[in-house]
């Protein structure tokens, strides 16, 4: 009989490219069960222990087996077919089953034992019509995972990287998914003109095998640098000559300068849009943009909730009183009051396949609407 754990040690095979030097996050007890010591964690300590203890336990597990079956159905002469899977051995499913950050529907669609001549019954009727979708934009998790497939960056970059494209403001973070801005689809259409090479992937991946070549002392790094710089060289020289100045008119805001009663205009900035007075450089004045979602704020109930963003361009709501108020939310707050407690804590929660409306103050939840 199959055990659920392995009889000896699971050998893990080494991605290509992976740096051996970052280890894995791994519990150093394995006697202490997430449920064992829930009581002296907080939820978010005892949500992350759980994650990591079940996942490395499953790591050591024997594989899941599982039979792919296809099951026709017959009713008054009308067909149906479902297809999946039937779990023939649960394995580390036992313990823990991966999950999808992107909404997309990548789990295994389980059904229950059956045999031929079975007879079923049909609880609910779900009529729907489908159309062909467009690949969902890229979260942060499905953007490290599609480096990792085609072979771009390590480890130690992918991070970095992430947080360079919205410190930059080449991208924003809208839902959990990166939307290109204004001046990041401008800089993709100047590189892609006058650098193909380099945004090509498959030069970049090349580039990083060619460095772990001169890491192992497989290859020269002269020469590496050599056959890179050169052409490289050249394009420089060539975009230098022919590539015009992008200049982003400025868009008019709407409002007069209060210092010299000049008109303000909205500007293109490095970290994002601003305003500034269109008497520059004899006024320098500038401020940001704030954005009212014409919510009162719930704790000090005299300031207004405003859309504000965080180092790393992600989207929040926030007080105009700040400092003085310090309210924060990471979900938009709406105006109705919560209808179990009457307080003024109802949030719109962006979920996976909706928006559902919560209290932040009890545990009123309403129907999610997709």
């Amino acid at each position: 009989m199959l055990s659920i754990f392995e009889q000896q040690t699971v050998k893990i095979k080494i991605k290509k490219g992976a740096q051996d030097a970052h280890e894995a996050v791994r519990p150093s007890r394995l006697d202490k069960a997430p449920a064992d010591i829930k009581k002296y964690l907080s939820r978010d300590q005892f949500r992350l222990y759980k994650l990591i203890w079940e996942r490395f336990i499953a790591s050591q597990m024997a594989p899941a087996v599982l039979d792919t079956m296809r099951v026709d159905l017959s009713n008054n002469n009308v067909n149906f077919r479902a297809n999946g899977s039937k779990i023939k051995f649960n394995g580390f499913m036992k313990v823990y089953v991966e999950g999808t950050d992107d909404g997309s529907d990548e789990k295994e669609n389980i059904l229950p034992d059956m045999t031929t001549g079975d007879t079923v019954q049909s609880l609910n009727v779900d009529p729907r019509q489908h159309f062909t979708q467009p690949p969902p934009r890229f979260t942060e998790a499905r953007l490290v995972k599609t480096l990792e497939e085609i072979g771009i960056g390590r480890p130690s970059t992918y991070a970095p990287t992430l947080d360079t494209i919205q410190r930059r403001n080449y991208v924003t973070l809208d839902n959990k998914r990166f939307m290109p801005t204004e001046l990041g689809e401008i800089v993709y259409a100047l590189v892609a003109e006058y650098f193909p090479e380099i945004i090509d992937v498959t030069f970049t991946a090349n580039m990083e095998e060619k460095l772990d070549a001169v890491e192992h002392g497989k290859m020269e790094w002269k020469k590496v640098i050599d056959e890179f710089y050169r052409p490289f060289e050249k394009e420089v020289q060539k975009a230098e000559a022919e590539m015009e100045k992008i200049v982003i008119e400025d868009e008019p805001a709407g409002i007069d300068c209060e210092l010299c009663g000049k008109p303000m205009v909205i500007k293109m900035g490095r970290y994002g849009k601003f305003m500034a007075c269109s008497g520059f450089p004899d006024c320098r004045n500038t401020k940001a943009i704030v954005k009212e979602i014409g919510v009162m704020c719930p704790d000090c109930k005299e300031g207004h909730v405003i859309e504000r963003k965080s180092k790393k361009n992600r989207l929040f709501y926030g007080c105009d009183k700040y400092p003085e108020c310090e309210y924060v939310s990471w979900d938009r707050p709406i105006e109705r009051p919560c209808p179990k407690c009457d307080k003024h804590t109802l949030v719109v929660k962006k979920l996976k396949k909706g928006n559902q409306i919560t209290c932040t103050a009890c545990d009123y939840k309403e129907e999610e609407q997709k």
